[in-house]
């Protein structure tokens, strides 16, 4: 990993003769800084309310810093901390979660090889394209295959569609509330998910009756993305190793979960064979580590933060609206998840 390299400005004062006053003009030289490689946090570094909990090692054998944070100004100062240090490789983006895991895997891939979901997938994304009406929706109908095939997979993981695709964010408040939040699962007829604000179970601390110290702590996970990409199409770009799409710039706002969402997705290029290639793991520059009642009171009661605004109803989405009535694109295992 390569050390920052710190240049010094240099001044040049000019006299401008026959006057009493000086006038000074300061040139710097330019930032000796350039394209780096990713720069995962330190272990040692002082920020008040601020503690580093040990390194997190995933199954890849990446290894990252934890820090636990007390106060909002130390969460802040931690993420700007990580974009600066990469500001020469990319862009940091958040992920919230309500516990660590030993990989980051696209969806479709967490269960294991399978390559009837892929082909299933493909399938779908087929079926949005040629339809008559659907593309138009989404402004993709002059799209080339490659953008449209992207755009229609990017919008698929947002809806709750297994996809190759991993979701982010560029909102950190968007990320602390979504590992605030736990999904639960209500069957009738079909499956419908609510999001419910955890708390501290006082109870179960007091008896001790299986409690989990991990239950009470929520996790950001910060995810470096190289910045110097091509853009394929309206808010599409790619690496050698990555594609990156912005699902406001890619999708027009009628599809208002991700703009409400500030939503990304991101997933490595991809690998025939070696599905392990997949796993967004060494994207990881550092986890922070925060405890759900700070994150709660620090959320608020306000609207912005709430299920309703993030996850709006069909009636408000109206790009929800249009998968939801469109159930051929889809199958049993593959279909739009319904939030209530």
């Amino acid at each position: 990993m390569e050390k920052e390299k710190k240049s010094k400005p240099s001044a040049t004062i000019t006299k401008k003769s026959n006057t009493t006053s000086k006038k000074k003009v300061y040139t710097t030289k330019p930032s000796a800084i350039s394209a780096t490689d990713i720069q995962i946090m330190k272990s040692s570094l002082s920020v008040s309310d601020t503690a580093f909990r040990g390194f997190y090692e995933f199954n890849c054998g990446w290894k990252v810093p934890v820090y636990e944070v007390e106060t909002v100004h130390a969460l802040n100062q931690l993420i700007g901390y990580a974009k600066f240090n990469n500001r020469s490789y990319g862009d940091v983006y958040y992920r919230g979660e309500r516990r660590l895991h030993k990989s980051l895997m696209p969806s479709i891939f967490r269960e294991g090889t399978n390559s009837s979901r892929l082909q299933h997938l493909k399938e779908i994304i087929s079926k949005i394209k040629n339809d008559v009406n659907f593309p138009r929706g989404m402004k993709i109908e002059d799209f080339d295959d490659t953008s449209a095939s992207l755009t229609i997979e990017s919008m698929l993981q947002h809806y709750g569609v297994k996809t190759r695709f991993i979701d982010i964010v560029d909102n950190h408040w968007v990320a602390l509330w979504m590992g605030l939040n736990q999904v639960e699962e209500l069957k009738q007829v079909d499956v419908y998910y609510h999001y419910r604000e955890r708390s501290i179970p006082l109870g179960d601390i007091v008896l001790k009756d299986n409690f989990d110290p991990e239950s009470i702590y929520q996790y950001i996970l910060l995810i470096a993305v190289p910045g110097k990409m091509k853009r394929i199409n309206n808010g599409i770009f790619f690496s050698s190793d990555y594609y990156k799409i912005d699902l406001r710039q890619a999708l027009p706002s009628i599809f208002l979960r991700p703009h409400a969402q500030h939503g990304l997705v991101v997933c490595k290029r991809p690998h025939e064979g070696d599905l392990s290639l997949y796993d967004m793991a060494n994207s990881v520059i550092g986890i922070i580590k925060i405890r759900i009642d700070r994150a709660a009171q620090w959320i608020g009661q306000g609207h912005l933060l709430t299920q309703d605004n993030l996850f709006p109803a069909p009636a408000y989405d109206y790009g929800y609206d249009l998968l939801l009535h469109n159930p051929s694109f889809f199958d049993k295992d593959n279909k739009i998840a319904l939030y209530v």
